[in-house]
């Protein structure tokens, strides 16, 4: 059974407040999933699993979870000292994209607008359906952080409409880096080559460094 839609921001906190502390067997438990031994071949689960307790609207669809609240739903990996345990994913790298660069209208600056951050403390000594979630983070960027992720989207996305894609790496970009993404390295997509034309190559996502999403929480 899925939660209704949140009709304000402020449902959306008491939903995520009541939750903090509670392990993944409990809120899965109370919507009728189970949680998987092994995450390496559902990586998604508790995300679907938050989406599921709190009500998300988005589904598939490439806008903010809560869509009609323009809120983002993100969960974050803790170590056993509370520290961002991975990168954060956040949108696809839009590789064909040869429209002209417009930050106001892509859809990782959309995501990132306002963000509902969900930590839970990764333990492997203990089943997942044992790990507690931490204390949530309703976050929108201030003007500086948006300031500094616009330049590193600029400066990302100006080398992939180049055609620059193997000088791209994950070193690139001081809060913002693009990374693989893709189930293996056999998938691919179509992106732009040096001359223009079109390449086939590996698909690639937006992410958010450890030491940023570590300023987010704390």
């Amino acid at each position: 059974m899925k939660a209704s839609p949140p009709q304000t921001e402020a449902e959306l906190w008491m939903r995520a407040t009541a939750i903090a502390q509670q392990s993944l067997g409990d809120l899965a438990a109370a919507v009728s999933m189970t949680v998987p031994n092994d995450f390496r071949r559902e990586k998604g689960f508790i995300g679907q699993l938050l989406e599921r307790v709190l009500g998300a609207t988005a589904g598939n669809l490439s806008k903010p979870d809560f869509t009609h609240l323009g809120i983002e739903l993100k969960t974050l990996p803790l170590n056993a000292n509370g520290q961002p345990k991975e990168s954060t994913y956040v949108s696809i790298v839009p590789l064909m994209g040869r429209e002209p660069l417009s930050w106001q209208h892509c859809e990782l600056y959309q995501k990132l607008r306002r963000v509902l951050w969900i930590p839970y403390f990764f333990d492997k000594t203990v089943e997942p359906r044992y790990w507690r979630l931490s204390d949530p983070v309703l976050w929108s960027p201030t003007a500086e952080e948006e300031a500094i992720l616009r330049e590193d989207w600029y400066e990302l996305m100006s080398r992939v409409q180049m055609g620059r894609l193997d000088q791209i790496n994950a070193r690139l970009g001081q809060y913002l880096q693009i990374r693989p993404k893709a189930m293996n390295a056999d998938v691919r997509t179509q992106g732009i080559g040096s001359n223009g034309e079109c390449v086939r190559t590996s698909p690639r996502g937006f992410y958010l460094r450890t030491s940023f999403t570590a300023r987010i929480i704390f």
